[in-house]
């Protein structure tokens, strides 16, 4: 292998290393989405029938429901937590995909480790 050949061999390595590398670091939450996992933890205990889809930097909590009056259930128990500290932005609920908004039979199941 001549030297310039070696030194493009070597460059690109690096370059493989170092996005790797990046790739690796530790993902911390905002102070937004800290205050917005307790208040899900502690909503959750407390409602069925919900499990969380995503939660955004700004604290946005979005979520999915399979029955009548799980959503309402969650924003209102969300929203009594953000009374007791710093304001988030409105939760997002969306019907779990295949539930067909009946949210009875074979339903549930969820609630899993997240």
């Amino acid at each position: 292998m001549n030297a310039r050949k070696f030194g493009e061999a070597l460059v690109a390595i690096l370059g493989i290393l170092a996005s790797l590398g990046a790739g690796c670091a530790r993902v911390t939450n905002t102070p937004a989405q800290d205050v917005a996992w307790d208040r899900w933890n502690a909503c959750h205990r407390e409602v069925t029938g919900t499990d969380l889809s995503s939660i955004q930097k700004d604290g946005r909590i979005s979520f999915w429901y399979s029955g009548a009056g799980d959503d309402r259930s969650m924003i209102e128990c969300l929203h009594q937590a953000d009374s007791t500290g710093p304001a988030l932005p409105a939760p997002l609920a969306q019907l779990r995909p295949g539930a067909g908004g009946g949210g009875g039979a074979g339903g549930g199941g969820g609630g899993g480790a997240m």
